[in-house]
């Protein structure tokens, strides 16, 4: 292919990455007027964020969605405003609905085509979601120029930490355009991040795997430079077999076996059986986005057959995750360390 053919691919290419990305943030600037008149302060993450505080132009990266975090308090209340907007709720992420985990939701548009994910927290684990101080993030915010107007995001230090949990946590390490934004984010913000800060804070969540993998991978794919003693640091910090449990979790195999431990975190022992429970068996309402459901004998019907499935999988993929994650090479090592 020549020079000619292969810029005019890159140019249309910008240009539906433009058209695409417009869309979104025209939506956002609605979302942002409704959220500011109820009074619910927000935090723009992902792609949004990105493009306003890393890439500059609307046309260097591509949006699926826009990403909003609120405080828990305010999510129910941010919900219903979304709803009163037009919005449906795809499905609960967490893949149950009720008084679960449930730290973010899916919500679509149709006219005009638009989509947002409604966070109360960074990464949808019940380890982490208790394990690590939402407020933090919140403190670690910036204003930022954006369409005419000033958005809030985190600064490039927490966006490095959420940027790598994410990636490792929420898909495992798979996603080079993920990875690409770390690249990019360090290469930018390199020499000013604080380090110290950055490195201190992924001991403290227990994310220091994360964030040593996704910039070693950023290194070697793009070659982005990490100072020297940060690296070394990084490898020499072991990894909490938590860490470990919750990156194997989020691979296909073992993503089953995930309400099993995000249960566990819940607060207290009804807090435990609820969530377990409304797991095993959603409302009808998220029965019925998996195909229609006239009668009761059918729900009936449909709830032994999630049993059964669940019976079938789950434990499969608890023992996968279980060895994966080397849980009991860390218990053999407490063992011998005695």
């Amino acid at each position: 292919e020549t020079a000619t053919g292969v810029r005019q691919r890159l140019e249309e290419i910008a240009l539906r990455t433009r058209v695409s990305n417009t869309l979104h943030c025209l939506g956002l600037e609605e979302w942002l007027e409704r959220f500011d008149a109820a009074g619910i302060p927000i935090v723009i993450l992902k792609g949004v964020a990105l493009t306003a505080l890393v890439y500059g132009r609307a046309s260097l990266r591509r949006m699926q969605d826009v990403d909003i975090l609120v405080r828990r308090a305010d999510f129910q209340r941010a919900e219903e405003l979304l709803r009163a907007a037009g919005f449906l709720r795809y499905r609960d992420l967490s893949g149950a609905l009720g008084p679960t985990l449930r730290t973010q939701s899916h919500w679509i548009k149709t006219t005009p085509a638009s989509a947002l994910d409604l966070h109360w927290h960074l990464v949808d684990s019940g380890y982490y979601a208790y394990r690590v101080p939402i407020e933090w993030f919140w403190e670690h915010t910036i204003k930022v120029p954006f369409w005419g107007r000033e958005i809030r995001v985190f600064t490039p230090e927490a966006q490095l930490l959420h940027l790598a949990a994410h990636l490792e946590l929420h898909h495992a390490g798979d996603g080079w355009l993920s990875l690409y934004d770390i690249a990019a984010l360090v290469h930018k913000f390199g020499d000013k991040l604080d380090w110290e800060l950055v490195l201190d804070a992924a001991i403290r969540f227990e994310w220091n795997g994360s964030l040593y993998r996704t910039l070693q991978h950023a290194h070697d794919a793009f070659g982005v430079s990490i100072p020297s003693p940060v690296r070394e640091r990084l490898a020499r910090l072991p990894t909490s077999w938590h860490e470990r449990l919750a990156r194997v979790l989020a691979t296909p195999a073992a993503h089953p076996a995930a309400f099993v431990f995000d249960g566990w975190w819940q607060p207290g022992v009804r807090g435990k059986v609820r969530y377990w429970w409304r797991s095993l068996f959603p409302a009808a309402e998220f029965m019925q986005t998996h195909g229609t459901i006239r009668t009761r004998r059918e729900l009936i019907w449909q709830y032994l057959l999630r049993l059964g499935r669940g019976l079938w999988r789950i434990p499969r993929a608890l023992w996968a995750a279980v060895l994966r994650s080397g849980v009991f090479r860390s218990i053999e090592g407490n063992i011998n360390s005695v």
